[in-house]
Order: structure tokens, then sequence, then C-alpha cells
């Protein structure tokens, strides 16, 4: 089975899911390809293996060397899910011990929050800092270029699970959602970030935030967060 990949960033976080086999050839060349050019904008990267059929001495090589790589720019790349055929072949190469792996990709993202033996962690920025949770990219892209321009420290995430799991990691004390996200499993979502942090703040943007004018937008966004957080220094 040709390898297939799908990606999604939570946060600073670029979560990789892999279908198929890490085998020498085509598949090889797309896992350097698509991880490699993922560390220039993501330190840490989590390869999650639980669809991975095999991995072969090519394969295994090509994560040695992104995992070399992404800690040599002072991020690393972590492994989840990994199934137990695949950790049993680790473990014969010595390899495993080289590697951070966890049992969820959610544990993998708070390690790389907090600090891990490789991650240098995102506990520097003294930046007040925000969760932005919106259904499209490009929006998401917005919030955080006009956020981060203020002096915010704003992350991005496309759900409420991967925010959750983000507030978990992060500690921040204020979300930003949209207008579409008000509910998950059921639930109010001001309930669900509440269960993690009883204190957190909560900002509901226009059910057209998406297509208003974005000078407009980005003005009445900024008033709005300036007022539940404290200012920038």
């Amino acid at each position: 089975m040709q390898l297939r990949l799908e990606s999604r960033p939570v946060g600073d976080v670029l979560i990789v899911q892999c279908h198929g086999r890490i085998v020498a050839g085509n598949e090889v060349f797309t896992l350097h390809s698509y991880v490699g050019d993922s560390f220039v904008k993501y330190s840490d990267v989590v390869l999650q293996l639980d669809q991975v059929e095999f991995v072969d001495s090519s394969g295994l090589g090509a994560m040695v060397r992104l995992m070399q790589a992404a800690r040599s720019k002072g991020g690393d790349l972590k492994l989840s899910g990994v199934p137990p055929k695949i950790r049993k072949t680790l473990e014969m190469t010595s390899l495993l011990s080289q590697f951070e792996t966890y049992d969820s990709v959610e544990e993998a993202i708070t390690a790389a929050y907090l600090g891990s033996r490789y991650s240098r962690g995102k506990t520097g920025d003294a930046r007040p800092r925000m969760l932005c949770v919106y259904e499209s990219t490009d929006v998401c892209t917005f919030l955080r270029e006009v956020l981060c321009s203020a002096g915010y420290n704003a992350m991005t995430t496309l759900s409420i699970d991967d925010a959750r799991t983000l507030l978990k990691a992060t500690k921040a004390k204020l979300v930003v959602i949209s207008a579409r996200m008000q509910s998950v499993h059921g639930k109010p979502t001001r309930k669900a970030l509440e269960e993690i942090d009883p204190a957190v703040s909560l900002l509901i943007l226009d059910e057209n935030f998406a297509s208003q004018d974005p000078g407009e937008a980005a003005e009445k966004l900024l008033s709005d967060v300036g007022s539940r957080l404290p200012a920038p220094d």
C-alpha cells in the first residue's frame, strides 16, 4: 500500500498521520519531502503511526534522519500510536530509545509544549497567550497574524478537540472561537473548555467574521481581546 500522509497543525505542532508502508522508494522520498519541508514552519512534528503496516530499514533510516534534523534546529520528531510490530522492530534495532514515543497524539503535543528531553518547549514566551479556533485555515492565518503583530502569542487550530489539548498544555487564558463552534460532542463548548480550566475566558467571533472588512474585523478583534487579556508589553 502506497504511503499516504495527512497533516493538521495544532498550535505550533504539526501532526502527520501516516497510512500504509514506509519503505524504500517513493514512500521514503515522500516522507522526507513532506516532513522535511514542515520543519521550515514547525519545530515539532508528531508522526502518527497507528495506520502504518510496515517500516523497512530505509524507512527507519529516514525517520532517524528527520528526527536528527528536527533536533539540530531545537525541535523534535515524536512518534505516537506505534503499532506493536513496528515497536518490536525499533527495539530489536536499538532505535526505540532514540525517539520520544507516546501512546496518543495528545500526549505528544503536551510534551512538545511543556518541554521534554529534546523539545525546547514553548514556555519561554512571555506574551499574553491565547487559542484561536476556526474551521478555515485561511481565517486561522488571519487571526494569528493580526494578534501576533499586536504583541500576543496566538496559537490556532481547526477543531475544539485539538483546542482542548492545547489548553491543557499551554494554560492559555483566552479562547477565540468561531460562532459555528459553540458545541462539541453535544456539549456546550464553554462547558467543555471550563472543565479543563474554570477560569478560561471565551470570545465568540461574529457569525460573518470571515466576510467582514478585514480592517474593521481586526480592529474589533483587538478591542475585544484587549478587554479580556492584559495589554502586551
